[in-house]
C-alpha cells in the first residue's frame, strides 16, 4: 500500500526525460509564492553540493532558484507565508 505524501495538492506529475508519471507516494509540491520554500531552496542546493549530486542537478537548481527569484520579484503581491486555513486536506 502506498501513501499519498502531499495532502494539499493533487494532479499528475510527469518526468520531462521520459514522460513517465511520478506516483503520489513519491512527490510533494511547494509553490513559488511560499516564503518559507523560497528561503529554504538555497539551503537545499547547498545540501546537494555536500552530497556530491551530479552537475546536471546542481545546474537545474541554479536555474530554478533564478526563475523563482525572478517570479517573486515580478509578483510580490502573490508571495505569502504558507498556510492551510480553509483547505480540504486529503488524509
Amino acid at each position: 500500500m502506498t501513501t499519498k505524501l502531499d495532502a494539499k495538492f493533487y494532479g499528475t506529475i510527469r518526468k520531462v526525460k521520459d514522460d513517465s508519471v511520478v506516483p503520489e507516494d513519491q512527490y510533494v509540491v511547494f509553490l513559488a509564492k511560499d516564503n518559507a520554500f523560497a528561503s529554504i531552496l538555497p539551503l537545499y542546493f547547498e545540501k546537494c553540493v555536500d552530497l556530491k549530486c551530479d552537475q546536471e542537478h546542481l545546474d537545474s537548481l541554479v536555474r530554478m532558484i533564478y526563475r523563482l527569484d525572478e517570479w517573486r520579484k515580478a509578483n510580490p503581491h502573490l508571495c505569502k507565508n504558507p498556510d492551510a486555513k480553509g483547505e480540504k486536506l486529503l488524509a
